[in-house]
Formats: structure tokens, sequence, C-alpha cells
């Protein structure tokens, strides 16, 4: 169920709330979104909830068929591979122009999480896999998000959804690897991270650069080899 909206930027909130469960994959891909539906688990009108939709639709989440009406839009494996195509030109482009820029502190921070998580050689049971697991996601998301936006706002922005676009797909990955690899698997992507961190604090750019391909790179030659399964 949908939480009702008591707010005054309707469509904002609205936008927010669909986005999310799109996301989470709450809504899945090609899952009818029904305005009447919506708007009564909402507690709004329709009107709100159709400028949220074509706000959706603009952005990459929605599809908008004018006599059938709105559905949870999938990425193609094609789009899937030019995001991350383009994810990691900008990322390091980021890089280049920012990396004089960034918090040490805020660097270090990173840097901590990711080693708690890699000290980490045991776990009781499945539940405290998963736990882990979405831990790391969680992390890694807060990490690449940091460096984007330490870009001007209106750049950054633009970045942002692009990566919002992907995290679906990420989830998807992220306990498709634990549910056939186990915790393990992930040592090596959160070391990459480590890496990466570490470069960032020493100011070493073409380090910094060769780690985030590495880990946009590797993340995308592996959900493009599952993406039937992931779907």
């Amino acid at each position: 169920m949908f939480q009702k909206v008591k707010y005054n930027s309707l469509n904002e909130l609205i936008y927010k709330e669909i986005k999310e469960k799109i996301i989470d994959n709450e809504l899945k891909p090609n899952e009818k979104l029904d305005i009447d539906y919506l708007s009564a688990s909402m507690g709004v009108s329709r009107t709100p909830v159709t400028n949220a939709l074509k706000s959706l639709q603009k952005d990459g989440y929605v599809v908008i068929h004018p006599r059938s009406g709105s559905y949870v839009r999938e990425l193609t494996q094609k789009e899937v591979e030019y995001i991350f195509d383009f994810r990691q030109v900008l990322e390091c482009e980021i890089i280049r122009k920012v990396i004089g820029e960034l918090s040490q502190e805020q660097l270090q921070e990173f840097r901590d999480k990711f080693e708690t998580l890699l000290n980490i050689s045991h776990v009781e049971n499945d539940i405290q896999v998963r736990e882990l697991v979405k831990s790391f996601f969680v992390i890694e998301i807060e990490f690449h998000e940091y460096l984007i936006n330490a870009c001007p706002r209106i750049i950054g922005t633009e970045i942002m959804n692009l990566m919002d676009l992907t995290k679906r797909i990420r989830k998807l990955h992220v306990f498709h690897k634990l549910k056939n690899f186990g915790w393990e698997c992930f040592q090596e992507e959160i070391t990459v991270h480590i890496k990466l961190i570490e470069s960032l604090l020493a100011k070493e750019l073409e380090s910094s650069i060769q780690w985030i391909t590495r880990d946009i790179c590797k993340t995308k030659e592996e959900i493009l080899e599952s993406y039937q399964e992931l779907h």
C-alpha cells in the first residue's frame, strides 16, 4: 500500500513515492499503474498523480500509452549497457573536476565503513548475510552520490538521474550475486572501493580513474551477463 500524502508539493512527493517503489522492485517492469488506485492509496486527486507519471515518463521510469495507460518501464539490455558506459565517462570526469575539493574527512568515513564490512569474515545465518549486503549497497550508493553531489547542482542532478535509473537492476544484481556466490563475492567489490577512496585521499588522479572505471565496468559486465536471470 502507498502512504497517504499530506504535504503541499504533491507532484514531487508522489513522483518520489512511485520512483522509490520502482527502484525497490515493489512495482515491477511492465506493471500497470492505475491512476484511480494510486490516487485512492495516497489520498490525493487524479491530477497530481497524472503529473507525477508524466514526469516519471520523462525521466525513463514509466511509459504512457494513450489508449492503454501507464506502465513501469523496463530498461532494455542495450539501454543498461549505454547507461553504464555513460556513467563511466561522467564519473571519471567528475573525479577530474573535483578530486582537489573532496573532503578528506568524508572520504575517510566512507573508507572506514567499507573497511568494517571487509573485516567481517564470518556470519551466522542467511539473515545476517542479507543485512550485510543491504549495508554494502547503501554505502556504495551513498559514496557515488557523494562524488556526484560535489558537482554544481545543475549538472549533478542530471547525472544523479542517470545513476538512479540503474539502481533497480543493481539491487537485483547484488542479491543475485548473494544467492549464487555468497558474501565472499563482495569482498573484491569492497576492496575496489577502498582502493578508489585511498587514491582519492592521496589525490592520485590516474589511479582514481582506473579504480572507478574498474568498478563501473565490472558491474556492467556482470549485469549484462545475468540480464535474463535478473528479469
